[in-house]
């Protein structure tokens, strides 16, 4: 019997043969997790970003997010400041609160992405096909992925912040 949908009575296991991988552009992300599987209650993805990767800032209006860094180092922009997660760090990322994640540094961050409701991960599909059209770190992507956000209750605020 296979399980396809999380619930309190019934297991859900995700083969890795199973999930999909999603460009970014500069890096990717695959959903373990989606709307669908979770009764619209959570989303999951394990994620890759490499040197250079780097969101706006931004804020969702109905998802809180969370990341549990797994290899690497991801920064994270929140309350005006800086914060570089190493392995093992755990960060949540309350609804209507302005971030920015991406990595600094020039190695590869892989790390496990959630929020609660689902939806946002609809955002990876869409970036995958925008990544096959629009080279990654251009005005043009920047541009799409922003309309594609705002699609997705998530509002750009500013550029991604400078480090200091």
């Amino acid at each position: 019997m296979k399980t396809t949908t999380a619930s309190a009575t019934q297991p859900l296991i995700i083969r890795t043969q199973d999930v999909v991988a999603f460009s970014q552009g500069l890096g990717e992300m695959r959903i373990l997790i989606d709307g669908a599987k979770s009764q619209n209650q959570w989303w999951l993805g394990h994620c890759e970003e490499l040197p250079g990767f780097m969101t706006t800032l931004h804020f969702h209006h109905v998802m809180d997010e969370y990341v549990y860094v797994l290899d690497g180092v991801l920064s994270i922009f929140t309350r005006d400041q800086w914060h570089d997660l190493g392995p093992g760090a755990f960060a949540v990322l309350p609804k209507s609160i302005p971030h920015a994640q991406g990595n600094t540094s020039s190695s590869p961050v892989r790390f496990l992405g959630a929020g609660s409701p689902a939806g946002f991960e609809r955002l990876f599909p869409e970036l995958d096909q925008l990544a096959k059209r629009v080279p990654a770190n251009t005005p043009e992507f920047g541009k799409e992925a922003a309309r594609l956000l705002s699609q997705l209750a998530t509002t750009i605020v500013a550029p991604p912040p400078h480090r200091h």
